[in-house]
């Protein structure tokens, strides 16, 4: 008889499937119940994302677009290679009325999150594995000033924030005003009002996700000059913390445009004034001595670059992306000096973008358990 080969213990087959990209491990759900059951459990997608991002060799951050169909571009391997090769044709994960505004309020580990204003709805989505969630919203959605989506790590839950601040007549800086925050959390699958909460400033809009908590950049009167300030959520504590001053990080704040982003790990600043570019990175999260500015370049050379543009990524070799107006993806070499832009070819007028990474991560399964043995 053949000597009977020995089966590897589940603990080495996990090992060896975690070090495998997402494209891979989506198929290998085919090979077996025990497969499926290990590589869609949430602790095999924790370990996974871990591994994910101490990889600093592989390409696993992607650009998401909100095109009519939605599109995922490698921003990494762009320049060497044909348009079409790096495009991922996506199916949006829920149906939605003709020309609705879709907003993009956040990524993290994987996931997008997005508001369909028409409907009104929020939707989870995880581009990799295609795998989404639907949310109802309570009340109407313009009410709110202010969202965001993130992680929290004490709970081990994800979090949608959404709120608004409401003033009166004679206050104009949010000084004399009333802060609703609500909070639905993936686990609970529930909303609910955050009690005895104030914000002294005025919010808008979506708030970048870093280090657990959400930030928005507001501008206050100083004297008679507008100075920017960074207004920060604590995810975990679920309060808003101490305002962060912008100081130097600009030559004139109420000239420049300025916009948070996140680029891996670490907080930017991106601010635009003319055709001056400028992007800083917070090297050590809350030391505000550690703002270090890595790019500065006047973007005359590039396309549409008088008008409004947005800071998509760096890529490792240096190259910036850009969202031109909702309308173009530029990829510009800021020391060749030359713009390369992306082809887009989709049924809408514009879209949103936002870069996410590639991850297992459901929106639907993220119970805690040990995983199964195989």
């Amino acid at each position: 008889m053949p000597e009977k080969i020995p089966k590897l213990p589940s603990e080495i087959i996990s090992e060896i499937l975690s070090r495998l990209p997402v494209r891979c491990l989506v198929r290998f759900k085919c090979v077996s119940k025990t497969w499926r059951s290990l590589i869609s459990h949430p602790e095999f997608a924790k370990n996974h994302l871990k591994r994910t991002k101490e990889d600093t060799n592989a390409n696993h951050y992607k650009l998401f677009l909100s095109t009519d169909p939605p599109l995922s571009i490698d921003p990494e391997a762009y320049i060497d290679a044909d348009d079409n090769l790096l495009t991922t044709q996506l199916k949006f994960p829920v149906s939605y009325p003709e020309y609705s505004y879709i907003e993009i309020l956040g990524s993290c580990n994987g996931l997008v999150c997005g508001l369909i204003h028409d409907n009104p709805l929020i939707y989870i989505w995880n581009p990799s594995t295609r795998e989404s969630r639907e949310l109802a919203i309570p009340g109407s959605s313009e009410d709110d000033a202010f969202y965001g989506f993130g992680y929290d790590v004490k709970l081990d839950d994800y979090k949608i924030v959404r709120g608004s601040i409401s003033t009166s007549t004679n206050s104009t800086d949010g000084s004399n005003s009333e802060t609703k925050v609500e909070v639905f959390t993936l686990k609970s699958n529930k909303w609910r009002t955050i009690q005895d909460l104030r914000c002294c400033v005025l919010l808008e809009g979506p708030g970048t996700l870093a280090n657990g908590a959400l930030h928005w950049l507001v501008r206050q009167e100083n004297g008679g000059s507008k100075k920017c300030v960074m207004v920060s959520f604590d995810l975990s504590e679920e309060k808003f913390l101490e305002m962060a001053p912008l100081r130097g990080l600009t030559e004139d704040d109420s000239s420049w445009d300025l916009e948070l982003k996140v680029l891996g790990d670490w907080l930017c600043l991106y601010s635009h004034y003319g055709l001056i570019c400028e992007a800083w990175i917070m090297k050590e999260y809350g030391s505000e001595a550690s703002w270090t500015r890595f790019l500065r370049f006047n973007g005359d050379s590039i396309p549409g670059g008088k008008y409004w543009f947005r800071l998509l990524w760096v890529t490792k070799n240096g190259n910036v992306v850009y969202d031109l107006d909702g309308r173009e993806v530029v990829f510009y070499n800021p020391d060749e000096d030359t713009a390369r832009p992306f082809i887009i070819y989709h049924e809408g007028d514009w879209f949103e973008s936002t870069a996410y990474i590639e991850s297992l991560v459901s929106p639907n399964n993220i119970s805690d358990g040990l995983l199964p043995n195989i």
